[in-house]
């Protein structure tokens, strides 16, 4: 698959509630670190706890996913970056919900994954207004 066909896929199988569809875009061996940290081995668990989610407090959420950038690493590798938009019906995180995502994808299939909520920095910081005035750019310096 295309990288374009993956991520078309994986909206396809998140907005379906479908665990098994969403995982079949992995690798068999894939890493997969989740929204809160877990590091998930293996295209069977990232089926498993998709599921459980899907099921549970992400139950008909929908899920907008777009191609940030992409860029080839060299060996067949591209590393890719996405953002989605979920939009939660119900439940503890009723509402919207934003992230960024990591992909190394490899042979049609996404071999690394890290998913990342998107927040307020200055919230994050304690309202720290110096720190929540600088631009990404600034953010080496």
């Amino acid at each position: 698959m295309t990288t374009e066909e993956i991520i078309t896929s994986l909206e396809r199988a998140w907005n379906a509630g479908d665990g098994q569809a969403w995982a079949a875009n992995f690798a068999e061996d894939v890493d997969f670190v989740d929204v809160v940290g877990r590091i998930q081995r293996g295209r069977a668990t990232i089926a498993r706890e998709s599921q459980k989610i899907f099921d549970t407090i992400y139950r008909d959420s929908r899920l907008q996913l777009r191609q940030v950038s992409s860029r080839p690493l060299g060996g067949g590798f591209d590393l890719v970056h996405t953002e989605t938009v979920m939009s939660i019906p119900a439940g503890p995180l009723a509402g919207e919900q934003r992230a960024v995502q990591t992909m190394l994808v490899h042979d049609g299939r996404v071999a690394a994954f890290h998913n990342t909520i998107r927040g307020d920095i200055a919230e994050f910081t304690g309202h720290d207004a110096d720190l929540a005035a600088r631009s990404p750019q600034d953010w080496d310096s």
